[in-house]
Parts: structure tokens; C-alpha cells; sequence
């Protein structure tokens, strides 16, 4: 400054780095759903929307929820749920011929396209996949035995199969295909048959002996007088009970009953094999009849429990009272042993290899692929692979 005079202009030093304002961020409206399962319909060259919560709209369609604001989380109708634009009148009126929006949001719920996150459909398909197995396990049995398949087993041969279930079909569908391929493959697997009693009159007796005689699979089991004619015990194939029942549906001298819809074991028929076998020369009737009055059909808890005698053993031997069907060599003479068998690491390793068709191992057989894992360094889980 020239003379010690102040300078009339504005004076403007550059402002630090770190001392300027930086720009605040905001949001433009963006509006995260999270916890949200849209459906969408396009109806009319619009698109509705409705907002629900997670796992209820299946429920709605199934018929388990009936309350339309359990499942959804506002009662609108959007035509862009995630920007929050709704739905207007005039376009409702010419699409759904109504401006009742809980009226629209029901025929949305229930023809709508669920969109649902990977973690929402991962979960209905793990659902899906364990009904299927359950669907299986309840109708087959063991085609050796005739013992009942556990759940695990069938998700373990369904999973070694790398069978992959549909969303859009029934479970019931998907299980038959399923029954089919497990047929096809080394499991030993087979659809239970059905235990009916059929009662028939004198006249009528014949004519049901023909008809069982037809039906492949057929097996009777026991047939004794009655008062008024004959009643059959026999052992039918699922399949073939649709045809029996349409056969004797007009006749009522003749009824038929479901004793059990899935017979479980061989014991029953091979006990009643042998007393036919035995009787055989002393017996008038016919050959193709199996008469036991005297022997009560054994319960289902009985079958499972029971062990038929070997051939060729003494009456007078005593025997093992149990059996296990999966560990060649395993009887037990007390419920509570037999019981705690199949918790043991022995049986858990047979189930493993009947699963991938293999021969099942004795319990010394076992012991040295024990010992033989152990001094490998293979840890548990990798012996029961």
C-alpha cells in the first residue's frame, strides 16, 4: 500500500482444503421395501399392485388364513408400489369393473404373481422338497422287509438323485414321479399294499374270488364263515383299489373295508405261508384259499416288532424276540435294547449304505471300517458319508 492508505478493493485469500463445506447428500425419494412380498397384475394394459406380508399370501390361497388384513399391510392399490404411486379410480373402474379396492386387492391376492425374495423362495422350496419325501415315506416301504422308510432316508436318495421340485405343481404330483424313480434305481423301494376286509354274500362269493384273482398283486391273507356268507382279508395294490371298489360299488351284498391303507411287513404273509404249507395235506378247501379263524391279524406295532421263525428251526428252540432288518445279525430278546439299537452309530452306518445300494455290514465288519477310518485321520461325518 502506497502512502499508508487503506486499498478501496475487496481483498479474497483461497479458502483451505479442509475447511470447505461438502455437499449433503440426500435422498430423492427412494423407498427401500424390505419387508414387503409384492403382487402384481397387469390387467386391462395397467399394472396393480398390493402390498402384503411375507409368507401370507400362500397361506390366503391355501385357505389357511381367512382375515384379509393378517395378510395385507395396507388395503391400496398401487399401479408402482415402490415409488407409492396409486392406483386411480377410472383405471380401476374399466380394469375390475368396480372401485372397491378390498374387492380388487382379493382377486389381486388370489390371481396375482407373487414376487418374493431368493430367501422367501429358497424356504418355500426346502418346505416343498420335505413334504415330497414326507408323501413318499408314508406311501412305500421297504421292498425286502416291507418295514417303513424314514423321512431323512428318502430326502437323502432324493438329494443323491438330484431331484428338484417345482413351486407350481402339487406335492402329491411330484411324489409319484419321484416313487417312480426311486423304483427305477438300486434303492429297494416299493408302494405299500393295502389290508382290506371284504364282505361278501354266499351267492356273491365266487364272482369276489374271480375279481381278486384278476387284480395283479392280489394276495389273501384270511377267509372265514360268516353267518350270511365269507369274509376276506387280503392285501391289495394302491393302484388296483380304485378298480375293486367301482366293481362292488353297486352290489350291496358285498362291502369292502380299509383295515390298513399302508401294510407294513412280510411276517404276516410268510407265517400264514407256512400254516397253509403245513395244513396243506389235511386241508379240504380249495388251494387258492388260506384259512386262519384261529389267528388274529397281527397289529401294525406287532408287524414292525416281530420276527418270523427261520426255516428249518425247531419249534421248540427259543429265539430272539426282535430283529433289526437293516444289520444282519442284530436280535434282541428286550424292547428297550432294541429300541436304543437304532440310535446307535452301527444301524445309522447300514441306513447310509442301503441308501446308496449297498451291501449292510455285521457289527465286526463295521468295528474294523471303524478302526480303519480312525487310523486314516477321516473324521466322523466323512465315515458317514
Amino acid at each position: 500500500l502506497r502512502g499508508g492508505q487503506a486499498a478501496s478493493f475487496p481483498l479474497h485469500f483461497p479458502t483451505p482444503f479442509h475447511c470447505r463445506a461438502m455437499p449433503v447428500f440426500q435422498p430423492v425419494g427412494q423407498k427401500r421395501l424390505t419387508n414387503v412380498a409384492i403382487v402384481r397384475m397387469k390387467k386391462g394394459g395397467k399394472r396393480f399392485e398390493v402390498a402384503c406380508f411375507p409368507n401370507k399370501v400362500l397361506n390366503w390361497r391355501n385357505g389357511i388364513e381367512k382375515d384379509l388384513d393378517e395378510v395385507m399391510q395396507d388395503t391400496q392399490v398401487y399401479s408402482n408400489l415402490s415409488k407409492g404411486n396409486l392406483a386411480k379410480r377410472q383405471d380401476l373402474v374399466s380394469a375390475f369393473g368396480t372401485d372397491d379396492e378390498q374387492a380388487v386387492c382379493r382377486e389381486i391376492l388370489q390371481h396375482g404373481d407373487l414376487q418374493v425374495s431368493d430367501k422367501e423362495r429358497q424356504l418355500q422350496l426346502e418346505s416343498l422338497f420335505h413334504e415330497v419325501a414326507t408323501i413318499v415315506a408314508d406311501k412305500c416301504v421297504d421292498a425286502a422287509t416291507g418295514q417303513p422308510l424314514t423321512v431323512s432316508l428318502i430326502e437323502r436318495a432324493m438329494h443323491n438323485m438330484h431331484v428338484n421340485v417345482v413351486s407350481t405343481r402339487s406335492a402329491k404330483q411330484q411324489a409319484l414321479e419321484v416313487i417312480k424313480m426311486l423304483e427305477q434305481s438300486d434303492m429297494s423301494i416299493v408302494r405299500a399294499q393295502m389290508r382290506l376286509r371284504i364282505r361278501a354274500e354266499r351267492n356273491m362269493q365266487a364272482e369276489v374270488q374271480a375279481l381278486l384273482e384278476k387284480l395283479e398283486g392280489t394276495r389273501i391273507e384270511q377267509e372265514s364263515e360268516t353267518d350270511t356268507g365269507v369274509e376276506l382279508v387280503c392285501l391289495i395294490n394302491t393302484g388296483s383299489f380304485r378298480d375293486l371298489n367301482q366293481s362292488v360299488a353297486a352290489r350291496k351284498s358285498v362291502s369292502v373295508e380299509v383295515v390298513d391303507a399302508k401294510a407294513l411287513g412280510l411276517e404276516a404273509s410268510h407265517s400264514t405261508g407256512s400254516r397253509q404249507a403245513e395244513g396243506g395235506s389235511s386241508s379240504s378247501g380249495p388251494a387258492h384259499h388260506v384259512i386262519a379263524v384261529d389267528v388274529p391279524i397281527a397289529s401294525a406295532a406287532q408287524r414292525a416288532e416281530g420276527d418270523s421263525a427261520p426255516e428249518g428251526e425247531p419249534s421248540g428252540v427259543a429265539r430272539a424276540k426282535f430283529a433289526c432288518k437293516s444289520c444282519p445279525g442284530a436280535t434282541f430278546n428286550d424292547a428297550q435294547v432294541h429300541r436304543e439299537h437304532f440310535k446307535s452309530d452301527w444301524h445309522k452306518y447300514n441306513l447310509s449304505l442301503k441308501t446308496k445300494g449297498l451291501t449292510m455290514v455285521s457289527q465286526e465288519e463295521f468295528a474294523e471300517r471303524m478302526q480303519e477310518a480312525e487310523a486314516a485321520g477321516a473324521g466322523r461325518d466323512d465315515f458317514f458319508k
